[in-house]
C-alpha cells in the first residue's frame, strides 16, 4: 500500500489541511514542522522523511517509493529536500510542490529556491491535486 508524507504549510489549521488530503487515496503522514525554530524545521522534516520511510520498509514496500507532498511553505521545503536528497542519502518517488511560497528560503540550503528541481511536479493550487495524483 503506497504511503504519502504530507508536509504542509504551518500557518494552516488542522481543518484546512484535512479538507487538502481528501484527494488523496492512500495512506498518509502529515508532519509537524516549525520553519521559525532555530533550523528553519529542517530536523523535524528529515525525523518525518524517516519516519515515513521506516514505515515503507516495515511494509516491506521500497522505501525510494516515498511520494512527498508539500504545501505553501512545505512545498518550499519538499523542493529544497528535492534539491539536496541525493546528497542526503535519501530516495524519493513523487516529490509535488502545492502552492509553494518561493519568496520563502528552504529550510535545507536556508537559500531561495530559484530554480525549481525538474523532479519536482509544480502544482499551482490545491484544486488541481487530485488530477495531478492521478498522472503517474
Amino acid at each position: 500500500m503506497p504511503l504519502v508524507l504530507v508536509w504542509p504549510d504551518p500557518a494552516q489549521t488542522d481543518a484546512a489541511i484535512q479538507t487538502l488530503l481528501t484527494d488523496i487515496t492512500d495512506d498518509v503522514i502529515v508532519a509537524a514542522w516549525d520553519p521559525a525554530g532555530e533550523d528553519g524545521g529542517r530536523t523535524e522534516l528529515l525525523t518525518s522523511v524517516r519516519d515515513a520511510r521506516d514505515a515503507l520498509v516495515a511494509r516491506g514496500a521500497d522505501p525510494d517509493e516515498l511520494t512527498l507532498i508539500g504545501f505553501g511553505l512545505g512545498a518550499t521545503a519538499a523542493a529544497g529536500l528535492a534539491r539536496y536528497a541525493k546528497r542526503l542519502g535519501i530516495g524519493l518517488g513523487r516529490v509535488l510542490a502545492v502552492a509553494g511560497i518561493w519568496d520563502e528560503p528552504d529550510p535545507f540550503s536556508r537559500d531561495l529556491i530559484e530554480e525549481v528541481p525538474e523532479r519536482v511536479e509544480l502544482v499551482p493550487d490545491s484544486y488541481l491535486l487530485a488530477t495531478t495524483l492521478r498522472r503517474t
